[in-house]
């Protein structure tokens, strides 16, 4: 025992401090994203090297001030400690790596450069500073800066808009959701730099005045320190390190105020459209104070952001809409109005009986927290939430709802699964037993304390209501919603995302090439939906048609039962259309049309397949421009309409800013709705009339879709558009008059 002791206490415990980070690294090695050498694993290990690194320094000084290490050997000891520190997780890492499986030895080393190593300077430079402050006490100080500095992210996260975070411990936190897509910037490089400069600068002023300094001197050098840490924060919001709501918007700088919103926005946005935008937030309100029972206090702060980039850099996440209810805020896209305004206000109005200063679901419970807002907007995909469920559990995706309730389960599944099932539960609480008791149980997470009986009681039940909803001949439907995978089981999702961003850039450079080549190393690593397509264009853009074939044949058997397998099989169709092999072609749409994973898929295939004519439109219609695609739209609806054309037909007049009006100069005939393409075409052409503030004809257009009686879920469905219209209609006017649109100064 007394050989252990002097061991691990031998060179200042600096074998104790090894092992602990060797243990550390080798259960790394087991968790889902850290045990690859990357983003996550540099982060991870940047926390700890602080926390090392400052205790190590700690019991170095106080030997200094013993006079028991002398000065000239102490740097020695710390450079010691500095290459031990740094080497041993990379090594580590490298190894399982080459064991195992690479995803991308330079992004790693990239990472680990910029992330890990200047965390042993941190941790070196806190442990001096706490030294320095007390003699007595400088472990307790140090955990007390430590804890301090990583309050920071969360005082920011609390107060601020944004969700991304630059610390020094962790050097860099993305987004609290999230976006797989993530790559070394000029702006982390130099941030950590100035970390280096910054607490490497402590060390080199501290080190000299460890034993000589007086009280004076120490208040100053502390007083500098903190005035220069206070200065840089301060400022962090000019250097893109932060994002304050005055930040946000200098950036959104005009404001639309209504009876219950404030909504901020880009300058650059139509008239129009944000008219239509307001009355859609108006709209929304009115439901959830419906669903909720009562009214919002005060008004809730919309933010509309141009794209995912601009979001991404003033936000933090590019890809997902998010709420911080406790600001009574929302943050979107704009082109997403229609399909998460209505979840994200949702959640502001459940902080009204939410709990904690966060104001959600007791014990941050992500099921209650999402579920409640998916339960007030009931819509998944142009589907009821009911149905996505049943959809679900009557084709095999089950999901235990008592777990799915308890913990962190809500996130080891496909995201949709968890959405879904968590809001159809929700509802399905809410409707059987009323809001008011749902709110309790929201607010305490006490189950059985608010309804007098087990969660799994109610479980057993609540499965009985989605098997008599008897969705079980959509196998391929249900197959495409939850057929993917959690992040948590993808392979190397990091490396994969930036890599597809660099192929499709190239892409879109026309460098087919060099495109080609980067989704070929992708695919050495995993067999990515993003990559095989990707490879099976650029072979195609490159008129390599037999091989793009015989590539997707050879891969597409490996996405069966997943989402991504309709998509290559509409891929394959079209590329045996543009070989001339139509016969071939129509086969496979015709398939996908059968087949009908959603209401997307159905109709570009059957209005591919109304394009395989004797003059060939199909090859215009997929070798050409976008431009090239209207043209032909409009020519096939000259004699009379093809109802699947029409939401197409939409996309590509919002994308070249037609003209409202020229754009309905096409449609001179009366329509005539029979079938679901009809139906459906109503649909979307009374929303996009909407989008005009075309009030009356949106209404009368939303009632055609009505027409036709598809399933109980469509029929759900068409009925919420129509009243939708309906109160547009009856509103829309009250909502412009109590408006005002003003410029920010």
């Amino acid at each position: 025992m007394y050989r252990i002791n002097k061991i691990l206490k031998a060179y200042n415990c600096l074998p104790l401090y090894l092992f602990i980070l060797f243990v550390f690294n080798i259960l790394l090695l087991f968790l889902p994203l850290t045990k690859v050498f990357g983003f996550e694993f540099s982060a991870a290990n940047s926390i700890l090297l602080v926390l090392l690194s400052g205790f190590y320094s700690i019991s170095l000084i106080k030997k200094i001030k013993k006079e028991v290490i002398k000065r000239e050997v102490f740097p020695k000891l710390v450079w010691t400690m500095i290459i031990s520190f740094v080497f041993i997780p990379a090594i580590i890492s490298i190894s399982h790596s080459v064991l195992t499986s690479f995803c991308s030895f330079l992004d790693g080393v990239e990472f680990y450069s910029v992330i890990t190593v200047p965390s042993v300077i941190i941790g070196l430079s806190l442990g001096f500073i706490s030294v320095f402050v007390t003699e007595k006490y400088p472990r307790i100080f140090f955990v007390l800066l430590f804890l301090l500095i990583l309050l920071i992210p969360l005082l920011e996260f609390y107060f601020n808009p944004q969700v991304y975070f630059y610390n020094p411990i962790f050097g860099y936190f993305p987004g609290t959701i999230y976006d797989e897509g993530i790559s070394l910037s000029l702006k982390l490089i130099l941030y950590r730099i100035s970390n280096l400069l910054f607490f490497g600068g402590i060390i080199f002023f501290i080190y000299d005045k460890v034993l000589s300094a007086k009280n004076r001197l120490k208040a100053v050098i502390l007083a500098c320190i903190f005035l220069i840490a206070v200065l840089f924060e301060y400022f962090s919001p000019s250097f893109g390190l932060a994002t304050t709501f005055g930040k946000l918007k200098n950036d959104l700088s005009k404001r639309a105020e209504s009876k219950h919103f404030v909504i901020y926005y880009p300058p650059t946005l139509n008239n129009n459209l944000v008219k239509a935008i307001t009355i859609y937030h108006e709209y929304y309100y009115s439901e959830l104070k419906r669903f909720f029972g009562f009214d919002y206090p005060g008004k809730i702060h919309s933010y509309l952001f141009l794209n995912a980039n601009q979001k991404k850099n003033l936000f933090g996440s590019a890809n997902a809409d998010v709420a911080k209810p406790w600001l009574s805020s929302v943050f979107i896209t704009y082109r997403d109005y229609e399909s998460t305004l209505k979840h994200e206000i949702a959640h502001c109005y459940s902080s009204v009986f939410g709990s904690g200063i966060f104001k959600v679901a007791a014990g941050l419970n992500p099921s209650l927290i999402e579920g409640v807002a998916v339960a007030a907007d009931p819509v998944y995909d142009g589907n009821t939430i009911d149905f996505m469920a049943s959809l679900a559990f009557n084709n095999g995706y089950k999901v235990n709802i008592s777990e799915l309730f308890s913990g962190a389960n809500f996130f080891t599944q496909t995201s949709s699964l968890s959405y879904i099932y968590a809001g159809s539960f929700c509802r399905y609480l809410i409707s059987e037993f009323g809001i008011d008791k749902f709110k309790k149980f929201y607010n305490s997470g006490n189950f059985e304390k608010v309804y007098s009986f087990p969660l799994k009681r109610e479980e057993g039940r609540y499965y009985s209501y989605l098997k008599q909803l008897d969705v079980t001949d959509k196998k391929d439907e249900a197959n495409y919603y939850f057929g993917t995978k959690s992040i948590f089981y993808k392979v190397c999702p990091r490396f994969v995302a930036s890599s597809l961003e660099s192929a499709w850039n190239e892409y879109y450079k026309n460098n087919f090439t060099g495109a080609e080549k980067i989704f070929r190393e992708i695919l050495k690593t995993t067999n990515n939906y993003s990559a095989v397509i990707g490879y099976a264009e650029c072979l195609s853009k490159e008129n390599k048609y037999n091989g793009a074939i015989d590539f997707l044949l050879k891969n597409i058997n490996q996405f069966k039962g997943s989402a991504y397998y309709y998509s290559m099989e509409l891929k394959l169709g079209d590329l045996y259309a543009e070989s001339n092999n139509f016969d071939k072609a129509d086969s496979i749409y015709n398939e996908v049309s059968i087949q009908k994973p959603d209401y997307t898929y159905y109709y570009l295939s059957n209005l591919r397949r109304s394009l395989i004519t004797d003059d060939s439109l199909i090859i215009t219609y997929l070798k050409g421009s976008d431009f090239d695609r209207y043209a032909v739209l409009k020519k096939i609806n000259e004699a009379g309409y093809n109802y699947y054309s029409f939401p197409v037909m939409i996309t590509l007049s919002n994308f070249y800013e037609e003209g409202y009006d020229l754009f309905l100069n096409q449609f001179g005939k009366n329509f005539d709705v029979t079938d679901f393409a009809g139906s459906y075409a109503m649909f979307k052409l009374s929303n996009y009339m909407l989008q005009n503030l075309d009030f009356a004809r949106a209404r009368k257009t939303a009632a055609l879709a009505l027409r036709y009686k598809g399933d109980f879920n469509y029929n759900e469905i068409i009925k919420a558009n129509y009243l939708k219209a309906d109160w547009f209609y009856k509103n829309q006017g009250d909502v412009l008059r109590n408006t005002s649109i003003t410029t920010l100064p």
